[in-house]
């Protein structure tokens, strides 16, 4: 009896090689992973061997805040050095993300930086929101093992002369400080193998040209819709050939240029406008944004907001290239961007296979104002995806008092189709 006691009782997983309780380990939060060195000693070298280090001090921080005791502050800077130190040189670290607010002795977070580094890192997630902005260490931009780099909040990202990303390929900004708008050519020049590239709702401390280049490029990002700088005439350029997906919403610049056709594109994301203290006419800037869509005349997923219609409608010339791949076509528009420009979208596109209004055929604004009406002339000819491709015609939040209950008309082969909408409308 006393024997199948002591196997019912048996500690198999402390039996089991270190690989695999390493393994194991790896998939509680960090702190969670440490916390079991209480058990056993034996777990001791299973956890100072944990592939991914993950720290997050945001909750006893803010206690700091709002005035609570600071000293969890101190342990968790104390608690990230040690697990840092007991770490075996000759180990290797997957993924190191570090979450931070407050007030911190930063010389403390460089040599974090610095001793991830040595440990041939592959991801970096670095999510900063100290009281003064933390400037990246030069150590960093020449960690030829890093494969994903993702930076967030209060840091400041002013590139060294030498640059060696020679393994990166996601790199993700979020509202982060750059020391100029030139200092970004000069980081992707150092990123050969680079994939997929975001900039959100970054600052820019100095410059006038955002160059965004890279052979291997498929996917690119651009959002600075919550920092307006009235300041500067930017221009951008984007030289990305190998590019496959393009989402960009920008309403700071005086033109977005690309250098060259993007044969490989596949779907494209399109929200730009002029800046009210514009340098150049309105119709330069829409002949600007006609040029961008030339550039990315092989996509097959395309979406264009209003803001972009809009700047199209000022156009010299309404030049739109013929996107021979485009199936899916996603229109925001409201009572006035877009109507006009409709029949030449439509005409350009003979593939065509479905039309989707995502917010509906109108703000709701303007739907309630009794002098509302289309700006709509239809054409004199119906285009060819309408008559051969076109399968479908999504409007959705459809405002069905717009039509004061006629219903919606669609001619196709011959036949009229009428339908009453509530809601979502798919015709």
């Amino acid at each position: 009896m006393g024997s199948n006691s002591k196997l019912e009782f048996q500690d198999r997983i402390s039996n089991l090689p270190d690989p695999i309780l390493t393994h194991i380990l790896s998939f509680l939060p960090t702190k969670s992973a440490v916390g079991t060195t209480i058990l056993s000693k034996r777990w001791k070298s299973p956890f100072i061997s944990l592939p991914n280090l993950d720290f997050n001090d945001t909750v006893s921080i803010y206690r700091d805040i709002f005035g609570g005791d600071s000293r969890q502050k101190v342990s968790f800077i104390n608690f990230v050095d040690r697990i840092l130190m007991l770490r075996g040189n000759d180990l290797n670290l997957e993924r190191f993300s570090l979450n931070c607010v407050g007030n911190y002795d930063l010389t403390r977070v460089d040599e974090w930086i610095r001793i991830v580094v040595g440990h041939n890192v592959k991801e970096i997630n670095l999510t900063l929101n100290f009281r003064e902005i933390y400037k990246l260490v030069p150590d960093v931009y020449m960690c030829t093992s890093i494969q994903v780099f993702r930076l967030k909040w209060k840091i400041l990202v002013h590139v060294p002369e030498n640059v060696s990303f020679c393994s990166l390929r996601v790199l993700e900004f979020t509202g982060v400080k750059f020391s100029s708008y030139e200092s970004v050519e000069k980081l992707l020049l150092g990123c050969p193998v680079l994939e997929d590239l975001v900039i959100e709702n970054c600052k820019w401390l100095s410059g006038c040209c955002l160059s965004v280049c890279g052979s291997a490029l498929k996917n690119f990002s651009l959002d600075s819709y919550l920092y307006l700088d009235t300041d500067v005439e930017l221009k951008i350029l984007i030289d990305t050939p190998a590019l496959e997906t393009l989402e960009i919403r920008e309403f700071t610049s005086e033109g977005i240029y690309i250098t060259e056709n993007l044969l490989s594109i596949t779907t494209a994301s399109i929200d730009v406008a002029q800046k009210i203290e514009r340098s150049v006419p309105c119709s330069v800037y829409g002949d600007s944004v006609f040029g961008l869509l030339k550039k990315i005349s092989h996509v097959k997923y395309l979406t264009l907001c209003q803001s972009t219609l809009g700047a199209l409608s000022y156009a010299s010339d309404y030049s739109f290239p013929t996107f021979h791949n485009l199936s899916q076509l996603e229109l925001i528009v409201d009572a006035w961007s877009g109507w006009t420009l409709l029949p030449y979208i439509l005409g350009s596109s003979p593939n065509l296979e479905s039309l989707v209004f995502p917010q509906g055929l109108v703000d709701m604004f303007s739907s309630q104002s009794q002098f509302f009406r289309f700006l709509w002339s239809p054409p004199d000819l119906v285009p060819e995806c309408l008559s051969s491709k076109l399968k479908s015609i999504e409007v959705k939040n459809f405002q069905a008092c717009l039509l004061n209950g006629h219903g919606y008309t669609v001619t196709r082969d011959g036949v009229t189709r009428n339908s009453y909408f509530g809601g979502d409308a798919i015709l």
